[in-house]
C-alpha cells in the first residue's frame, strides 16, 4: 500500500513539474512575440502555485524561475511601449514575491484586457480609414466618367479593383460603373474578375453577359449563359433569357429549345410561350 506521504511527495513533483513547463511555455511564446499566448501560459503556471499543495523541494527552483518569467516579461519592447503607450511607466511592470500569484494573474488579465482593446480601437481605425478612401476614390471614378474625363476615371476606379477588389461587391460595382459610362470592355474586364474571384454572385453574371452582348461578342455571351446554368443550375428565366439571346442572334432552333425548356418548368410563362408559338408556325 502507497504512504500518503510518498503520494504527497509524488503530487508535489507533478505539480512543480507542471509549473515549469508552464513557465517554460510561457518564455517561449514571449521571446516568438506572442503575448496573449505567453500571458495565457503565464497564468496557468500562477493558478497551478496559487492552488496546489506544497512544493517541497522544487518551491525554490519555481520561485527563480517565476522571478525570471516576470523579469523578462517586463522588459519584452512590445510590453514596455504598450505601458508607455497608456501612461504606465516607472518600475517593473511585473515583480514576483511568493504569495503574490494572484496579484500577478490579475494584472496580466488586465495586461491583455487593455491590449485587446487598443488592438480593436486601431483596427476600428483602419477599417474606417479604408472604407473613406475607397469611397473617395469611387466618388472622384464615378465624377470624372460623368465629365466624359474617361482617362482620369479609369485610373480612380482601377485603383478601387486593384486595392479593394478581394471584397464582395466591389469589382461588380467598378464594373457596373464603366457599364453606364459606355465603357463596355472595361466593364467586361471587371465583371470577369468579379466572377472569378466571387463565383455565386449572379448579378456579375447578369452583367458579365450583358457586357458581352453589348459589345457583339456573340460567342463570349453565349458561354457566360451556359456556364450561369452550371454554376446555378436551371431556372424557367434563365432559359428564357437564353431564349431571348438566341431569338437576337437569330438562332431559331436554339431559342426554340431554350423557350421549351422554360415552360417545362413554368408552362404559363407568356413570353416563352410566344417564342415557341413563333417558332412552330
Amino acid at each position: 500500500m502507497i504512504s500518503q506521504r510518498k503520494v504527497d511527495h509524488q503530487r508535489m513533483v507533478a505539480d512543480a513539474r507542471a509549473i515549469r513547463e508552464n513557465i517554460s511555455r510561457a518564455r517561449g511564446y514571449l521571446r516568438r512575440d506572442e503575448l496573449y499566448r505567453c500571458i495565457e501560459s503565464a497564468n496557468d503556471a500562477l493558478v497551478l502555485k496559487s492552488t496546489g499543495a506544497a512544493l517541497g523541494m522544487g518551491r525554490s527552483e519555481v520561485d527563480l524561475l517565476f522571478a525570471e518569467m516576470c523579469d523578462e516579461f517586463s522588459r519584452h519592447p512590445r510590453v514596455v511601449a504598450f505601458l508607455e503607450g497608456i501612461g504606465v511607466s516607472g518600475g517593473q511592470f511585473l515583480r514576483y514575491k511568493p504569495g503574490d500569484e494572484t496579484l500577478l494573474i490579475k494584472k496580466l488579465t488586465a495586461f491583455r484586457i487593455k491590449m485587446e482593446e487598443s488592438e480593436q480601437r486601431e483596427k476600428d481605425l483602419a477599417d474606417a480609414r479604408h472604407t473613406r478612401q475607397r469611397g473617395e476614390w469611387l466618388q472622384l471614378g464615378r465624377e470624372h466618367l460623368r465629365q466624359k474625363s474617361y482617362p482620369k476615371g479609369k485610373v480612380y476606379l482601377r485603383r478601387v479593383a486593384e486595392t479593394y477588389g478581394e471584397e464582395p461587391d466591389v469589382l461588380r460595382e467598378v464594373g457596373t460603373l464603366f457599364l453606364e459610362a459606355g465603357l463596355l470592355a472595361e466593364a467586361a474586364e471587371m465583371f470577369a474578375a468579379a466572377i472569378e474571384r466571387f463565383p455565386n454572385d449572379q448579378q456579375a453574371w447578369r452583367l458579365a453577359i450583358d457586357a458581352a452582348d453589348g459589345l457583339g461578342e456573340f460567342k463570349k455571351a453565349e458561354a457566360l449563359y451556359l456556364d450561369a446554368v452550371k454554376v446555378f443550375g436551371g431556372h424557367p428565366m434563365t432559359f428564357l433569357n437564353i431564349a431571348r439571346f438566341y431569338m437576337k442572334w437569330n438562332r431559331k432552333d436554339d431559342a426554340y429549345e431554350y423557350a421549351i425548356r422554360a415552360l417545362d418548368l413554368d408552362p404559363d410563362l407568356a413570353e416563352a410561350i410566344e417564342i415557341r408559338n413563333k417558332m412552330e408556325r
